[in-house]
C-alpha cells in the first residue's frame, strides 16, 4: 500500500508511506526557497515520487489530506514567508482593531479584498483559487476543501483515486504517537497531548493509546491559549510571529530578577490559568494584540519574555499533570506547535507523574502530512510503523554543486575540492577550531538541523557562538546553539535521571559541571540549559562516526550544531543550496558526499597545513 500524505497550510509538506512505514517526508519550502511556504506541495510531491517511485504517480494507492477544512485565503495570501513584522502590525490596525473595537469588519471580505487588490499574493500556492473571487468566505472554504484539492491532484500529478481527510488535531495526535520509537513502552501507559495556536476549531486535545494501535480521544477544546498568546508576545516584542517564538524562548532566561518577572507572570495568570481540571480566565482579553500590549506596557522586554515563558510552562504542566492523573497514564507523547517550545518540554519531563516523555521531530503543522498517514493507516487496521529517524529527504548529490553560484556573483573557480577526506581529518580541523558546514546523506525533515544539513564546530569554544552569529547566521546574540551528542555519552554532559531520549532536539535539559567546559558553546549562558540532539549510530552512522572521531581526538563526545542556511532562509536542501550559503557568508569549508571537502580558494592553504596535505 502506497499512500501520499499532504499538508497545505503554512509550512506545507508531503510524505510517502509504503506498507505502513514513512519512507520520505519533505517540506515545500525546500523547493520554493520561501520559509514557511503555504502551498499544494508540488515540489515535495514530485521529489518523493521521483526518488521512491520513479516518478510514477499511478503507483500511489491513496492520498490523505491533513485537515478536513482548509481556508483558501491562507494559501492565496503570503502571510508567512513574505509578511514582515511591520506587515503583521499593520494588519492588526487595518483589520483586527476595527473588528474588535470599531463596530466590526467582515473578515472574509477583508481577505477577499486583499486578494483582489493583489496585496501579498502567494505566487507558489499551486492551486486554482478563482473560487475566492465570487463567493463568500464559507462558500470558498467548502469549495476549496472538497473540490479544488482533488482537482489539484489531477492537474499536477494526473492522479485520481481514493482520498481521505483527517482532522488537524487528530493528525497531531497520531504524529505524536507514531513519530518516535517507544521501545518497551506499554501502550496502555501512553497519554497523547496536542497543543497549538489553532487548528480546525481546536487548540488542544487529549488521547489515550490502545493495544490495537489506535488512539481514543479523551478531551479537546479551544481554551488552551498558551501558544496563541506566546505568538502575540513575539509580535509585541518586535519579532515575527509564527517564526521567531524561539527567540522569545531563548531570551527568557535573561529575565532573572523575579521582582520584575513575577508581575508579568501575574498578568498572564489573570488571562489564563488551569485549575481543578479546567482552563479559567479572571480577566479575558478583548483581543490578543492591543489589549495584551496595553497590559504589558511599562515592563522590560527580558522580563516579558521570562514572564510569558514561566507562565506558559506552569499552565501547560498543570494541564498535562491533570490528564496524566485523569487517565492514570505515565508516558506522555506531545505534538503540535507548542511542542516546539523545548523549555516547556523540559519542564514536562520533570513532572513526578511522568516516567517517560516523547516529543517527535518538528511537531508543528509541517508534520501534519505524516500524522494524516498514521491516523488513516491505524484506523484502517493497516498497522503503521513508528518513525525511527527523520532523514527522509533526498540524498545530497554533487553533480550540480555550482548551480546557484551565479545568484551571489560567485563562480566555481572561487573554490577547490579536496578528495578522500576521512572523518579523522575532519575531526582534526574541527579540533583546530575550523567551522565547517556539512551537506551529505539524505536531508532531515523539519525545522531543526540534525547533522546532514548543518554547520559544525568545536563545542568547547564559546566564542564560536559569536562568530557563527555575526559572520554566518546573523542571529541574535542570546540564541544558543545545539550540541549533537553521542547517545551513549549523553549522561556525561546532561542531567537525565529518567533516561529520556532526545534524538530530534525537542527537549531542554540541564547541563552538568562537565557541560560548562566541554560544550560551553551549546550551553545557554543565562541558565545552564541545553537543547541537545542525541545521535545514535543506528540512525545516522556517518554523522555518529564524525562525532566519534572528534571524541577520540578531544575527549568531547559532541559537536556544536546549527542549521545550514542564511538567516531568514529555509534550511539548505541540495548541495547547490549549501555552496551558495558558503559563498554568501564567511563560511569557508563544506563537507560533501563522497569524502570530499569543498574549500574557498583563499582558505584552502590553512586546511592543507593542518592536515599535512599538499595542494592538488
Amino acid at each position: 500500500m502506497k499512500v501520499l500524505g499532504i499538508a497545505e497550510s503554512h509550512a506545507s509538506s508531503a510524505c510517502l508511506m509504503m506498507d505502513g512505514a514513512i519512507v520520505g517526508m519533505i517540506q515545500e519550502e525546500r523547493f520554493t526557497k520561501r520559509k514557511n511556504q503555504a502551498a499544494f506541495p508540488l515540489g515535495a510531491l514530485r521529489s518523493l515520487l521521483g526518488y521512491h517511485l520513479a516518478g510514477d504517480a499511478q503507483a500511489v494507492d491513496k492520498v490523505v489530506f491533513a485537515e478536513r477544512v482548509v481556508d483558501p485565503y491562507y494559501l492565496a495570501l503570503d502571510r508567512y514567508s513574505d509578511f514582515t513584522i511591520a506587515d503583521h502590525i499593520a494588519e492588526q490596525h487595518r483589520l483586527w482593531r476595527p473588528h474588535f473595537y470599531e463596530g466590526g469588519v467582515d473578515i472574509g471580505a477583508y481577505w477577499r479584498d486583499e486578494y483582489l487588490l493583489g496585496r501579498h499574493l502567494n505566487q507558489d500556492h499551486n492551486h486554482d483559487l478563482s473560487c475566492i473571487e465570487g463567493a463568500d468566505w464559507d462558500e470558498a472554504t467548502r469549495y476549496f476543501s472538497d473540490v479544488e484539492r482533488p482537482k489539484a491532484l489531477e492537474r499536477w500529478l494526473d492522479w485520481s483515486g481514493a482520498i481521505a481527510t483527517v482532522d488537524h488535531h487528530t493528525c497531531h495526535a497520531y504524529y505524536a504517537y507514531y513519530g518516535n520509537q517507544l521501545s518497551g513502552v506499554d501502550a496502555e501507559q501512553v497519554l497523547v497531548l496536542t497543543a497549538d495556536a489553532w487548528g480546525e476549531g481546536r487548540n488542544w486535545s487529549a488521547w489515550t493509546a490502545g493495544t490495537n494501535g489506535t488512539l481514543e480521544e479523551a478531551g479537546s477544546g479551544s481554551q488552551h491559549l498558551v501558544a496563541r498568546l506566546y505568538k502575540f508576545v513575539t509580535l509585541i516584542l518586535g519579532m515575527k510571529p509564527n517564526e521567531h517564538e524561539y527567540k522569545v524562548m531563548g531570551l527568557a532566561p535573561y529575565g532573572r530578577n523575579l521582582r520584575y518577572v513575577e508581575p508579568v507572570e501575574r498578568i498572564f495568570d489573570e488571562i489564563l490559568d488551569f485549575r481543578d481540571g479546567e482552563f479559567v480566565s479572571e480577566q479575558p482579553l478583548q483581543d490578543s494584540y492591543f489589549d495584551l500590549r496595553n497590559r504589558l506596557e511599562g515592563h522590560r522586554f527580558d522580563n516579558i519574555a521570562a514572564g510569558v515563558q514561566r507562565w506558559a510552562s506552569r499552565v501547560t504542566c498543570a494541564w498535562a499533570r491533570h490528564w496524566l492523573e485523569e487517565t492514570r497514564r505515565s508516558v506522555l507523547c506531545l505534538s503540535g506547535g507548542l511542542a516546539m517550545n523545548i523549555r516547556i518540554c523540559g519542564d514536562l519531563m520533570e513532572l513526578p507523574e511522568l516516567t517517560y516523555l516523547s516529543v517527535p521531530a518538528s511537531g508543528g503543522d509541517e508534520s501534519l502530512c505524516a500524522g494524516a498517514c498514521f491516523a488513516d493507516a491505524a484506523l484502517s487496521g493497516d498497522g503503521p510503523q513508528p518513525i525511527r529517524h527523520v532523514y527522509l529527504g533526498s540524498e545530497a548529490q554533487t553533480s550540480d554543486w555550482d548551480a546557484r553560484l551565479h545568484e551571489v556573483g560567485a563562480t566555481a573557480d572561487d573554490f577547490s575540492i579536496m578528495d578522500d577526506v576521512d572523518d579523522d581529518e575532519l575531526a582534526t580541523l574541527l579540533a583546530a577550531d575550523f567551522i565547517i558546514a556539512r551537506c551529505t546523506g539524505p536531508s532531515e525533515f523539519g525545522a531543526r538541523a540534525l547533522g546532514n544539513r548543518s554547520i559544525l564546530a568545536n563545542p568547547a569554544r564559546a566564542e564560536h557562538v559569536r562568530t557563527i552569529n555575526d559572520a554566518i547566521k546573523n542571529r541574535d546574540f542570546w540564541m544558543p546553539f545545539t550540541p549533537s551528542i553521542l547517545t551513549e555519552h549523553a549522561s556525561e554532559l546532561l542531567r537525565n535521571p529518567k533516561s529520556i531520549d532526545s534524538p530530534f532536539m525537542t527537549i531542554g535539559f540541564a547541563g552538568n559541571e562537565r557541560a560548562s567546559a566541554d560544550i560551553a558553546a551549546a550551553v545557554h549562558a543565562a541558565d545552564n540549559s541545553v537543547r541537545p540532539q542525541f545521535v545514535g549510530r543506528e540512525t545516522n552512522a556517518s554523522y555518529w562516526n564524525l562525532i566519534e572521531a572528534f571524541r577520540r581526538q578531544t575527549g568531547i563526545p559532541a559537536l556544536l550544531n546549527t542549521s545550514l542556511n542564511l538567516h531568514g532562509e529555509p534550511m539548505n536542501y541540495t548541495v547547490a543550496d549549501a555552496v551558495r550559503t558558503v559563498a554568501s557568508s564567511e563560511l569557508s569549508y563544506l563537507i560533501l558526499p563522497g569524502r570530499k571537502l569543498l574549500c574557498k580558494r583563499e582558505a584552502e592553504a590553512a586546511a592543507l597545513k593542518i592536515l599535512g596535505r599538499r595542494p592538488g
